[in-house]
Order: C-alpha cells, then sequence, then structure tokens
C-alpha cells in the first residue's frame, strides 16, 4: 500500500531535499493557519452549531480530506483534500481552545512547537531508530485509546496520565512521520501527502498538551 501510495511515475519531477522539506514544512503551516484563524474569528459560530452537526462535518471532513490527499496524485488535489482536512481538524481545535484560557492555549502552542523542532532534528539524526517503533506505536496508541474509553465511558474516571502517554506517542509518530518523509522519493505530491501526516501529529500533540496543562491549571484553583 505504502509503495502505491508515495510511488514516482513515469516523468515525475524530482526535486532538490530542500526544496522537498521546505514544501512539507509550507504546507503543515497552512494547515495550522487554518486552525488559528477559526480559533480565532470562527470560535462564536463553531461553538453555537449542534453538537451532531460538528462531529459530522469533523467525520465527514477529515476522512473525506485524508481520502483525497492519500489517494491522490496530484499535487493541487492532494492540496485541496489537505485543506478540507485541516478545516475539519479546525473545528476540533476551536472546542479545545475554548475550553482554556489564553495563557494555557499559548503555552501548549509554544510547547507543542518545540516538541516539533526536536523530534525533527532527532528523527533526521537517527532516522532507522524512528523507521523501526512505527508498528510499536501504532500498537501503543490502540492500547491507550481503549483505556481511556473505557475509564471514561464505564467508570467515568478522567485520567490525565493518559494525554500524557498519548502526547508522548504522537511526539514519537513526529519522528517516524518525518523518518519516513525522508525515505519517500522527493516529489512535490509525497510532499503534500507527508505533511498532512505531520500535521495531523502535530494537532493531536497539541490537543493533548492542552488538556494536561488545563488539568493542571484547574488542580492549582
Amino acid at each position: 500500500y505504502l509503495q502505491a501510495r508515495y510511488a514516482v511515475d513515469d516523468g515525475t519531477q524530482i526535486l532538490q531535499r530542500s526544496v522537498y522539506n521546505a514544501i512539507i514544512g509550507g504546507v503543515v503551516l497552512w494547515g495550522v493557519a487554518i486552525d488559528v484563524m477559526m480559533a480565532s474569528y470562527l470560535k462564536n459560530a463553531v461553538l453555537t452549531l449542534p453538537y451532531w452537526a460538528v462531529l459530522i462535518a469533523y467525520l465527514v471532513g477529515s476522512l473525506g480530506g485524508r481520502f483525497i490527499v492519500f489517494r491522490s496524485r496530484r499535487p493541487v488535489v492532494s492540496f485541496l483534500g489537505f485543506t478540507l482536512l485541516s478545516a475539519a481538524m479546525g473545528l476540533v481545535v476551536t472546542f479545545f481552545v475554548a475550553r482554556y484560557d489564553v495563557g494555557t492555549v499559548s503555552t501548549a502552542f509554544i510547547i507543542t512547537g518545540l516538541v516539533t523542532v526536536l523530534m525533527i532534528v532527532l528523527s533526521t539524526a537517527f532516522p532507522n531508530f524512528f523507521l523501526g517503533i512505527g508498528k510499536i506505536l501504532a500498537i501503543a496508541l490502540i492500547a491507550t485509546l481503549v483505556i481511556d474509553l473505557v475509564a471514561m465511558f464505564l467508570f467515568r474516571v478522567n485520567m490525565t496520565w493518559v494525554d500524557a502517554v498519548i502526547a508522548l506517542i504522537f511526539a514519537g509518530y513526529l519522528g517516524y512521520d518525518w523518518a519516513r518523509a525522508q525515505a519517500f522519493p522527493a516529489t512535490v505530491d509525497n510532499a503534500v501527502d507527508s505533511a498532512a501526516d505531520i500535521y495531523i501529529d502535530i494537532i493531536n500533540l497539541f490537543i493533548r498538551l492542552l488538556n494536561i496543562l488545563g488539568h493542571s491549571s484547574s488542580s492549582k484553583d
């Protein structure tokens, strides 16, 4: 599947690695900018929507966006799919951001940025290590999410440590997805596809950090 997803067709232009990485960074920043704008300027409009409507919009937008990004071989189409994915994720980000004060959100944003840079540096230095932990991260994420759901719905217990574990897992995924991006041919479409993976890691890391900092702030009060 991965070979089919990232295969290079005859005639596809291979970019310089620096240009390829710059495109990845630019696309990720575009997605983050969409989320920031939605949380800043569309918060009231989003919060007035019925929960079921937001949930449907998120599921349709995120799944549809991912499908377009990862199935299309045309960079423009993949970018449009990424934009749809980012807008859908922006709905979730807006709901979470609205729950916390500006200081908590800013701190989570800064920490997310620092962790992202750190994991990219580590992944660049030790690519084989990160490429080798993909299955471990997937199993750990599924197991932790199951524990989280059981605790929430059966025992109605809010376990902050789960957020910490999931944050660590997505930090690992940042390193894994960056190393994997560097292993693919340096084409524009591969850059957009890789950016989508990295963007999803960043947003999930940010949300979990936001929860951790928010609970910590509440406990102090």
